[in-house]
């Protein structure tokens, strides 16, 4: 694997890659989801719609609970044998890659998949609007996916910052179950 750069120029690659890797997973995303939506109901559409929503403000959540989470309670925990918690320091010692992961390519790509997916399902319903055009129904669901994943996102923020080592503790708990699927160590360092 090659070594990171440190420094600015580091930082900057970083940036960078997230950067690149936002654009191509919302491409990717956005081609399958495209094919994807005009071949299924909306019976299908709409639970997709919630799902990708629900991922958006989970992810947004672990990205800032990582950033919050202090690691000595995570290290006490640790000295106390809890499972997933030397899992979890590594969340909050790796805080600024995970909350850019998290927070930035799972919470934002969500919400802009959760816009396409409504547009998608708009587009279906489109024969049974007045409108010529179609535009307000369009505009409608873009306007509700948005007010449900920045409204959904505030409200949990707060729980995030109050239950950050708790939610950290979970996603150490489920590090923990993939590294020992995977067979791979299940420490911290």
């Amino acid at each position: 694997m090659a070594k990171i750069r440190s420094g600015r120029s580091g930082f900057y690659v970083q940036v960078l890659g997230f950067a690149l890797g936002a654009f191509l997973l919302s491409f990717a995303l956005n081609l399958s989801f495209e094919g994807l939506s005009s071949g299924i109901s909306l019976g299908f559409s709409l639970p997709l719609f919630l799902f990708v929503l629900v991922l958006g403000v989970a992810g947004d959540v672990a990205g800032l609970a990582s950033a919050r989470a202090k690691e000595e309670s995570l290290l006490a925990m640790a000295s106390r044998k809890v499972p997933g918690a030397r899992e979890a320091v590594w969340f909050v010692r790796n805080a600024p890659r995970v909350s850019s992961v998290f927070s930035d390519l799972v919470g934002d790509v969500s919400a802009t998949l959760a816009g396409a997916l409504a547009v998608a399902m708009a587009s279906r319903l489109r024969p049974l609007s007045t409108s010529p055009s179609g535009v307000f129904l369009t505009s409608g669901a873009v306007g509700l996916a948005s007010l449900l994943c920045v409204g959904g996102k505030a409200l949990f923020k707060p729980l995030a910052l109050k239950y950050a080592e708790t939610i950290i503790l979970m996603l150490g708990k489920i590090r923990r179950l993939w590294l020992t699927v995977l067979g791979g160590t299940t420490t911290s360092r």
